[in-house]
């Protein structure tokens, strides 16, 4: 059984995600469209990896892996990258590319 003190500090972070979501901003300092849990889920993993995550690597994670598709995962990211949010680089072999937190919308 789950104690109540798990559960409170479940409410805790459930809280303070849902704020964090709700403070993303473009470039003008304009709220975006709200970002739907998969885009907030896949921008949080993309600052997580610090540079180094790329689609496969969050497809393949166990979060993502149950539940949610490629094609998903691949609309937030390109939604991500419209908006600013994320860029992406070229990796050695020009087919990977690894995802980063563009820093500036914040």
């Amino acid at each position: 059984m789950i104690s109540i003190e798990d559960l409170k500090g479940g409410w805790h972070k459930a809280t303070l995600l849902r704020d964090i979501r709700d403070r993303v901003h473009d470039g003008d300092d304009q709220p975006l469209h709200p970002l739907s849990t998969i885009e907030f889920d896949v921008l949080c993993y993309v600052a997580h990896q610090n540079g180094h995550a790329t689609i496969s690597n969050i497809i393949m994670h166990p979060y993502f892996l149950t539940d949610t598709s490629h094609s998903s995962i691949k609309r937030a990211v390109l939604s991500l990258t419209k908006a600013g949010l994320i860029w992406s680089k070229e990796g050695f072999d020009r087919r990977e590319r690894f995802l980063s937190i563009n820093d500036a919308p914040f």
